[in-house]
């Protein structure tokens, strides 16, 4: 029996397959000069961009393309952007692409209008006292949900790290999401997005700000993604798996827009900022290894994840069904070929100290139910390796 639920999410959702065309229809309800952010590395389906671009420029008074960064954008690439937003007047971000391209347009929604540099930013939050112009995020493949939540993380480049913060005017005025953008994904970025999906949801069902709400839409995204995911790599035109995993993709972020990710997330973001790893594959790396550390803390939990991986938990004990839940995140690694070690990549064992050192001080790792200190995260990154 639950004591309370508190879950807010904001933001419209438009859902539907082959609707790119149609996005202006949308956008004009929430801005009339729209700016388009585009990080290039991000652009997988530069196609559909071209059909955005087309419907706003048919459906507002302008749409401005700002495609200037290259990759994952650091504190000076958002000052310069954002300055171009106060010169062209935009008055809407939608933000096309993954991850980096969120978290940037939820940054420059900020910045655009309030008088602070990215850099000076964690020391001047007070500075971001005028609301930041409405956002639309539109994924051009699953991205474990990252286009729900109201968290805006800024890049430094020389002290390799990341800074986050969490403000709720932040949630998107709207998430649309056509699930056939992901068509030009290869299986291996498939994979490993969706396997990306698994390790958020598990973390949003296991964190301590989980409720029922949040839980429930968890478990579901994992269902999903467990079921559809195989499927859709075997076979990139099945059209009811690739829709089921964008569906898993956005029921996953609408959880942690509210729960909040936890301990994977953040070695995630530390051996992406040390290191140069993928996010997604530092959170499918480390899925497992985390699931076995943690496992006697949040066992009732573990069950329900064993069911939602279709798991046969009939007559055996708690522990046993939790072990199996683990069991079903390996199966499902080895069907798909995933790795499982940091070794398999140009990880140095000698830089597992600093990462560990950065995810110590990220506020993620405090939304985990058991949190650890540093020696504890070390260890868990070792058994990784």
């Amino acid at each position: 029996m639950f004591d309370w639920v508190h879950y807010q999410f904001p933001a419209r959702l438009y859902f539907e397959r082959d609707s790119t065309h149609k996005i202006g229809t949308f956008v004009r309800e929430i801005g009339k000069r729209v700016l388009i952010l585009a990080i290039q590395n991000e652009v997988s389906n530069p196609d559909e961009l071209a059909v955005i671009k087309t419907s706003i420029e048919k459906h507002t008074t302008g749409a401005i393309l700002y495609d200037d960064i290259i990759e994952r954008p650091m504190a000076d690439d958002l000052d310069t952007a954002s300055y171009f937003i106060k010169q062209c007047n935009a008055d809407t971000i939608l933000a096309y692409g993954g991850r980096e391209t969120f978290h940037a347009a939820r940054s420059l929604a900020l910045l655009s209008q309030n008088e602070v540099f990215a850099a000076d930013i964690q020391d001047n939050l007070h500075a971001l006292k005028k609301p930041p112009i409405p956002i639309v995020c539109v994924p051009n493949g699953p991205s474990m949900g990252e286009e729900c939540v109201p968290v805006m993380g800024i890049n430094f480049q020389r002290e390799r790290n990341t800074w986050f913060n969490r403000d709720n005017r932040l949630y998107p005025g709207m998430v649309f999401v056509d699930p056939n953008v992901s068509a030009s994904y290869s299986n291996p970025d498939m994979s490993r997005a969706g396997i990306a999906i698994m390790a958020a949801s598990i973390e949003t069902a296991l964190s301590r700000f989980a409720n029922e709400v949040t839980t429930s839409m968890a478990l579901r995204s994992l269902e999903l993604v467990a079921r559809n995911l195989a499927t859709l790599v075997n076979d990139a035109s099945n059209q009811a798996a690739r829709t089921h995993v964008s569906m898993a993709s956005v029921l996953c972020g609408m959880a942690h827009s509210n729960s909040q990710l936890g301990l994977g997330y953040s070695i995630a973001i530390a051996l992406s900022n040390v290191c140069g790893l993928h996010i997604e594959t530092g959170m499918g790396i480390l899925l497992p290894h985390i699931m076995e550390y943690n496992l006697t803390t949040s066992a009732g939990k573990y069950v329900q994840i064993a069911k939602a991986l279709e798991e046969d938990i009939k007559d055996i004990t708690v522990i046993e069904a939790a072990i199996k839940a683990v069991e079903g995140v390996r199966k499902i690694f080895m069907e798909l070929k995933i790795p499982q070690r940091l070794s398999e990549f140009e990880i140095e064992k000698a830089d597992l100290p600093m990462v560990a050192d950065q995810v110590s001080h990220l506020q993620f790792t405090k939304n985990a139910q058991r949190v650890l200190d540093r020696n504890e995260i070390e260890t868990i990154l070792i058994a990784a390796y």
